[in-house]
């Protein structure tokens, strides 16, 4: 069963996450994200990528990666890696949208977008893997830090705290927000907004705005993902992150 919902319509793509009540993420999830982004990239002018009612995304599957060997985990976080380089160097323009929580990873996708849109009320955004004894990492900590500026990602990620996403409007994360039955139709309305303007001039726009970033990224990517995965196998990590999990599961 896929874990990813595509639809088309106006020229573009509506690309859901769809794999249960938090969307956790696991490498086949991952894989299945980034095939549509691709795809997109092929076939569309524009892209949309949202979420559930309660979740957009609560971040890696924690069952399914404590059960991985060390190959696995590494495999899991280059995977995500990529999938967020998919997103940056899109030459779509990609439109995010959460109606709910969007956390850890969750929220490293959401920040890949060109434009976000979120939910008004109890809508959760944050990046609380410091809490789970693990490091954000790193493609998702320059993320947070190219688009909220470091004094703001400094906070989010050391102290590991999540806020409301009409809080985070304010900090540069969110563009807009609106009741939960609108914002998709907002969101989309804004894609087809971008989809009319000139494709060649937004992609190189687009590349201008993240060309150095995104090779950054690739150039550091293996190396901190080793570093990841060294963190992740350690005794003190594991113990919160099983902690972790049996609290997700109540």
């Amino acid at each position: 069963m896929s874990s990813t919902q595509v639809e088309h319509e106006d020229g573009c793509v509506r690309i859901r996450l769809d794999c249960g009540d938090v969307n956790a993420l696991t490498t086949q999830v991952l894989l299945e994200l980034t095939a549509a982004v691709e795809e997109a990239d092929r076939s569309a002018r524009g892209a949309m990528l949202c979420g559930g009612d309660k979740f957009f995304c609560n971040g890696v599957d924690l069952d399914w990666a404590l059960g991985q060997p060390r190959p696995a985990i590494r495999e899991m976080f280059l995977g995500l890696g990529h999938l967020i380089l998919a997103l940056l160097e899109s030459p779509l323009p990609v439109v995010g949208v959460i109606k709910g929580h969007a956390t850890g990873a969750g929220l490293a996708l959401f920040l890949a977008c060109d434009y976000r849109y979120a939910a008004a009320g109890r809508v959760l955004i944050g990046k609380p893997e410091i809490r789970l004894g693990v490091p954000n990492p790193y493609y998702g900590d320059q993320l947070l830090r190219f688009v909220a500026g470091d004094f703001v990602a400094s906070d989010l990620i050391y102290t590991g705290r999540l806020i409301r996403a009409e809080d985070g409007r304010a900090l540069g994360l969110v563009h807009e927000t609106g009741a939960k039955t609108e914002i998709e139709k907002s969101a989309w309305e804004k894609l087809l907004s971008l989809r009319d303007l000139a494709p060649a001039a937004f992609a190189e726009s687009k590349r201008m705005r993240l060309g150095r970033f995104t090779a950054d990224l690739r150039e550091q990517m293996s190396a901190r993902v080793a570093r990841q995965v060294e963190v992740w196998h350690g005794d003190d990590a594991q113990a919160r992150l099983r902690a972790a999990a049996e609290r997700l599961r109540r």
